[in-house]
């Protein structure tokens, strides 16, 4: 099959969805499909697992929100044509980008929605941001109306869908984000760091600055590393805390390598419907690399490692620091931790995703 992946953000920049967009673009690319992913062009270097898969930049150089309009358009315009062109099955990345799409003439596409975009506090936060967010949600659903397939990374995310704009529940497939075993399976014999707790993503406003800062307080603590960048990264630097170390972005290798030598790896959110049916990327690696974890309430993913043993699952109002307390303090039960997550990582690769994919293609 020829089929074309749009997706309108930085490829080079380390995310949830760029591990999504390039781990379904390389998959289908391995089983033997013509793949082309148009993007922006990049800041740095694309991901070396898209080697086997063709790409076609466009070059806009503006960065941030409001460019976000322009960048969508061109390379809507792009992925339109080339999909003509070669006969191609259209997969658009985001709600938002698919409804820009629409106004370019794409019709009949596979969305694949990572997030819903207008309940963001990117938009809310703007000056005037009520009105940015009636924009986005009407451009959101000219997407969703007018994708022939719509896949989700949740349940809970199919469930809001359908709350909100009363979408049927047979539009939808529902493919989780998964994690590469090749990628960290060297490092599962890290040696632990006493007294370690990792954070690793996206430094985005769904995390909960003040639960990290009562994290840093800990006695039994020796070093809270955070890995990665984002909006609040600000909030973060500003705690006073001497344990704090962050890293910003780091390679997979150096990420990977610290994580696994945590005791504890964690996810402290604030909990809200968009939180509930998010796939956080980072909780797939966590449970690979074999670290016991402390997360927050809410996702799908989140109630299954509570369920199999491999995290302390924390409901909102309840006490986050005193959970990694526990772990930091009892070896026992961070092994069991430890083993449970290895084991449950088994069934949640992007090989499993991609096959799922596949299937949805025929």
């Amino acid at each position: 099959m020829h089929i074309v992946i749009a997706h309108g953000a930085d490829l080079s920049k380390p995310s949830g969805g760029t591990e999504r967009v390039s781990a379904f673009a390389s998959g289908l690319a391995d089983a033997g499909h013509d793949v082309t992913v148009v993007v922006p062009r990049p800041s740095g270097s694309l991901p070396s697992r898209l080697n086997g898969v063709r790409t076609s930049t466009v070059p806009v150089n503006h960065s941030g929100i409001a460019s976000q309009p322009i960048r969508g358009a061109a390379v809507s315009r792009r992925a339109k044509r080339i999909a003509e062109e070669r006969g191609a099955y259209l997969q658009i990345e985001h709600s938002t980008l698919a409804g820009l799409s629409t106004l370019v003439g794409c019709r009949d596409f596979v969305l694949d929605m990572h997030d819903l975009a207008h309940p963001s506090p990117l938009y809310g936060n703007l000056p005037a941001g009520m009105i940015f967010q009636s924009i986005v949600k009407r451009m959101e659903k000219l997407g969703i109306d007018e994708a022939q397939e719509i896949i989700v990374v949740s349940d809970q995310m199919q469930q809001l869908v359908t709350d909100i704009w009363n979408v049927p529940a047979d539009r939808f497939t529902t493919i989780p984000n998964g994690h590469f075993p090749g990628l960290t399976a060297e490092f599962t014999d890290v040696d632990t760091v006493e007294g370690r707790v990792v954070f690793f993503g996206t430094l985005h406003p769904k995390i909960s600055v003040p639960i990290m800062k009562e994290i840093s307080q800990l006695p039994e603590l020796s070093e809270f590393v955070i890995i990665g960048d984002g909006p609040m990264r600000g909030k973060l630097e500003r705690i006073d805390s001497d344990k704090i170390r962050l890293t910003g972005y780091l390679s997979d290798a150096e990420a990977f390598r610290t994580v696994a030598s945590a005791e504890v790896a964690i996810n402290p959110q604030h909990v809200s419907p968009l939180q509930r049916a998010s796939s956080p990327v980072k909780l797939y690696n966590y449970a690979a690399l074999g670290v016991a974890m402390v997360l927050t309430e809410g996702p799908d993913v989140v109630r299954e490692l509570g369920e199999r043993g491999a995290a302390t699952v924390v409901r909102e109002g309840e006490d986050f620091t005193t959970a990694v307390r526990e772990i930091l303090t009892d070896p026992s039960l961070r092994m069991s931790m430890q083993a449970a997550a290895l084991d449950v990582a088994t069934e949640f690769t992007w090989d499993e995703r991609v096959r799922s994919l596949a299937e949805l293609y025929g």
